[in-house]
């Protein structure tokens, strides 16, 4: 169970770790998330956060 849990906390903060990039950079012209920066930036944070609490577990 707690493999699972891992590899979806895992996948998570992979996929949002990719939309920080594409957020913050011009790789797309047309990006839809330029507007959401902070709260993509914000949430990206929270999922590091949750992975250093469920390690020190």
């Amino acid at each position: 169970m707690k493999n699972k849990y891992w590899i979806l906390l895992s996948i998570t903060w992979i996929a949002s770790l990719l939309l920080l990039i594409i957020a913050l950079t011009d790789i797309f012209p047309e990006n839809p998330f330029i507007n959401y920066r902070l709260i993509i930036g914000i949430w990206f944070f929270t999922i590091s956060g949750f992975m250093r609490i469920a390690s020190n577990k």
